[in-house]
């Protein structure tokens, strides 16, 4: 999930730090107008912890896309953005949707308008610059002091998933965000953490536990042991316990970082590409439906022995199966894991005229640069699609569909007995295209003050 006007990967070095220094371009402790101070120090002592993502939400924040990676209109991702728009404003659940400046204010609401989405005045336009629309990943993660009800705001540093380091211009805007949503709501409890990590790979269940794929955690931090990396999560979100898991599913990939997949297609060897993709975030296979329920993907045997990438997806999920097994929640209570399916294996060819040939691909894999992938020959790319990339949100569930009448009408009714709730599918495969989901693209602020 790079950034949408294309990752800086090889920018400027210079400052870049471990997990636990200040980089000379990042805010230290106390140094904001919002108020930071270092989550280190106030964040657990102050009571403040994370809620579950199932708890009720004051709103639901997005980012309006400024960039498209592709030219075909059905890949345009301000159709999902605003999809997901109508259905938090046809529910009634509030929606903060951050848009670069007054003047994309203006075209986000014209654009809207224009092309049937009437969202209402439960969607309120606001002048904060994202920079993209992974805000799941790197906007504000908000506590809660369960005493008094007051809210905080926790920012992690930025490395643009990898792809760039701490220091680069856009790594330090995206790591700044917090600060500015906390500006726009006048709150001034805004704690630092020093590590860098994103939100899409941080799973917690409101009860003091938290979910991570430990592998990404420390690729993200290198050189810093695990051990201060789950210290530095549990004193930024106010958790007890922190469950590393290990490996994310195969597609999705990291591009500059692993070889590209083989697969079989028209009596051929092709070979596929990750789309921006992140590595391994948790968010594309288990979230919290409840206090000690998670929500687990699923690849049957039948999948597995069919498939290639089904099958590395088997045995990475049955070892988290293993793992929860071995676990308990933070009052020492076993898990329940249910079940969700996994969406079919889906690629696409990239010719050199898209924006996510020439400004990703071509830069961060090289081709058009090598033998195998000359210059002018398309290049295939993984969806990176998930059932469990999805929002929970008031009285509703934001599910994927993706044609599989079968796995979809599953999903469904899976959802709304974990949940309880309603739930509304749609199809993701704009922004699954560019690395990522529902869940990525929103973030939910609890109800508090």
């Amino acid at each position: 999930m790079a950034s949408a006007g294309g990752t800086s990967a090889g920018a400027a070095s210079a400052g870049t730090t471990s997990a636990g220094e200040t980089s000379a371009q990042a805010p230290s402790a106390g140094t904001t107008s919002a108020g930071t101070v270092s989550a280190d120090a106030e964040t657990r002592h102050a009571g403040y912890a994370i809620p579950g993502e199932y708890e009720p939400h004051a709103a639901v924040w997005l980012a309006w896309p400024t960039f498209q990676w592709f030219s075909a209109p059905e890949l345009d991702t301000r159709r999902t953005v605003a999809e997901i728009l109508q259905i938090l404003a046809d529910r009634g659940v509030p929606a903060k949707l951050m848009c670069e400046n007054e003047r994309e204010v203006q075209a986000a609401r014209q654009w809207l308008a224009r092309n049937g989405y009437p969202v209402g005045p439960g969607v309120d336009l606001v002048p904060i610059p994202a920079d993209d629309i992974w805000i799941r990943d790197y906007g504000p993660i908000f506590l809660k002091d369960p005493a008094t009800g007051r809210l905080a705001i926790v920012s992690y540093r930025q490395n643009q998933w990898g792809y760039s380091t701490v220091d680069d211009p856009l790594s330090v805007r995206m790591t700044e965000l917090p600060d500015r949503v906390a500006r726009y709501l006048s709150n001034d409890r805004v704690m630092r953490t020093e590590i860098v990590s994103e939100g899409g790979n941080r799973i917690c269940n409101g009860d003091g536990v938290l979910l991570v794929n430990r592998t990404l955690e420390m690729q993200r931090n290198p050189g810093t042991p695990w051990k201060e990396i789950e210290a530095a999560h549990r004193r930024s979100l106010g958790v007890s316990r922190v469950i590393g898991l290990n490996g994310g599913l195969r597609e999705d990939l990291q591009a500059n970082r692993e070889a590209p997949i083989p697969y079989f297609h028209a009596d051929e060897i092709i070979r596929l590409y990750g789309a921006q993709s992140t590595g391994g975030h948790a968010d594309e296979f288990c979230q919290f439906a409840g206090p000690n329920r998670i929500v687990l993907a699923e690849v049957t045997e039948r999948e597995a022995a069919g498939d290639p990438i089904m099958a590395a997806n088997y045995a990475r999920l049955e070892e988290v199966v293993r793992t929860l097994r071995e676990e308990t929640d933070a009052r020492g209570r076993p898990f329940e894991v249910v079940r969700l399916p996994v969406p079919d294996i889906d690629y696409m060819g990239v010719g050199p005229g898209e924006p996510m040939y020439s400004e990703f691909l071509a830069r961060m894999c090289g081709v058009g640069r090598s033998e195998e992938f000359p210059e002018g020959k398309p290049v295939h790319i993984v969806k990176c699609a998930s059932y469990v990339n999805y929002l929970a949100t008031n009285g509703v569930v934001i599910a994927p569909r993706y044609g599989n009448a079968e796995k979809d009408d599953a999903v469904a009714r899976i959802l709304q007995a974990a949940y309880d709730r309603d739930v509304v599918q749609i199809d993701p495969t704009p922004i699954n295209y560019v690395g990522g989901g529902i869940h990525c693209v929103t973030q939910q602020q609890p109800v508090g003050a």
